[in-house]
């Protein structure tokens, strides 16, 4: 199906960049000898992908501002690809080389250096019957001293979906980059999302990553503090239902001195829905003084659901601090008591007691309609399945 008459008649039809054809065949190879994962924990084995069709539903919405550049395009320069080749993430090779090869929407954004970029670029990548099939490329670079967020919107009409995205940030000497991905897809819709950020000397990015929806989600983050004094934050949301499958992998590569990262993820789980939850930090030779933590908790809304967590520490380095934990339990009976004293249902309880789990990270969210829309949907959610 993705083969290489697909591929020429692609750059033939010019919905590939010419320019990249010499990139894409030798990337091609590598696409075509690699295998889809099978995801044993979540017993998915099937991966297959829907036939390739265009898509034609991006909108990117953002204030012009001089130094700052968007191209509406999955654009990538030669030298941009040979950086972020070096690198591993995403959920498995196969699907970062799908979208590497086959990407049918995508933007470039360019911050100059020195620019503080005032409101948030918003992409919305909106999937309906017409548009089942996104495969997005998005590259981010940001330079010295500049600052920007860009918020990735992912939502479609309850129709059967497959999206496959990637992103890629390089954040320079002083830069800074809060990155936010939201999705909201229907019960018999696959997300697969392959995010990566390269950061130097004193650049700092917060990556927000809040998955709602999706019959299979999964997503991986990697963030490599290449530098001294880099920093990176990852703060994310989950709700599973139905028969909702999620696998979320975030890593942090401390390669440079003094760097420092956080990972912060809250989830609510129910009905039969199963996640699998894999935070590394990794502490390279060299990275003297670095300080790392990662944090994972579930609440178990159901009896049918499962949670596995599975955090880790590597480490070359002697001189660093790293800490992990991670927990998983029903409603604490105890605050559930207290709320019903005061006059709420045990729904009502329930649903305030994920609310304020989630809290923290949804007030962190750029646009305050935002906040609202996301309050929305949780409370539906979890309001309807309790």
């Amino acid at each position: 199906m993705y083969d290489r008459a697909l591929l020429n008649r692609l750059i033939n039809e010019n919905k590939i960049d010419g320019k990249s054809q010499l990139i894409n065949n030798d990337t091609f190879e590598a696409f075509e000898q690699s295998e889809f994962p099978i995801w044993k924990r979540l017993k998915v084995k099937d991966t297959t992908v829907p036939a390739y069709s265009a898509y034609n539903n991006q909108k990117v919405l953002y204030r012009k501002e001089e130094g700052l550049k968007v191209v509406p395009r999955p654009y990538q320069s030669m030298a941009l690809k040979a950086v972020f080749a070096a690198r591993t993430y995403g959920p498995s090779e196969k699907h970062r080389l799908l979208t590497e090869v086959f990407a049918n929407a995508g933007s470039f954004i360019e911050v100059g250096d020195n620019v503080l970029v005032h409101e948030p670029v918003i992409l919305q990548m909106a999937m309906n019957a017409e548009n089942p099939l996104l495969l997005d490329r998005h590259t981010i670079q940001v330079g010295e001293n500049a600052s920007v967020t860009v918020v990735l919107d992912y939502s479609d009409d309850g129709s059967s979906v497959y999206q496959n995205s990637l992103v890629n940030i390089v954040a320079a000497r002083g830069a800074k980059v809060h990155m936010v991905k939201i999705q909201n897809l229907g019960t018999e819709s696959s997300h697969i999302f392959g995010g990566l950020s390269i950061l130097a000397r004193d650049a700092e990015v917060r990556f927000n990553s809040i998955d709602l929806g999706g019959g299979i989600t999964a997503t991986d983050y990697s963030t490599y503090l290449e530098d001294e004094n880099a920093t990176a934050f990852v703060d994310s949301i989950y709700i599973g239902d139905g028969e909702a499958k999620l696998d979320l992998g975030y890593n942090i590569y401390h390669n440079g001195r003094r760097t420092q990262s956080d990972i912060q993820v809250k989830g609510a789980l129910l009905e039969q829905s199963r996640k699998v939850f894999r935070g590394n930090l990794y502490f390279a030779k060299g990275a003297k003084r670095s300080k790392g933590a990662e944090q994972e908790f579930v609440i178990l809304l159901d009896q049918g659901v499962r949670a596995d967590s599975i955090p880790a520490l590597l480490c070359d380095e002697d001189d660093v601090q790293g800490e992990h934990a991670a927990s998983a339990g029903q409603v604490d009976a105890n605050k559930l008591f207290y709320l019903m004293s005061r006059g709420l249902t045990e729904k009502e309880a329930k649903e305030l007691i994920v609310m304020a789990s989630f809290a923290p990270v949804i007030e962190q969210l750029p646009i305050e309609g935002l906040k609202e829309r996301i309050h929305t949907i949780v409370g539906e959610k979890l309001t309807q399945d309790l």
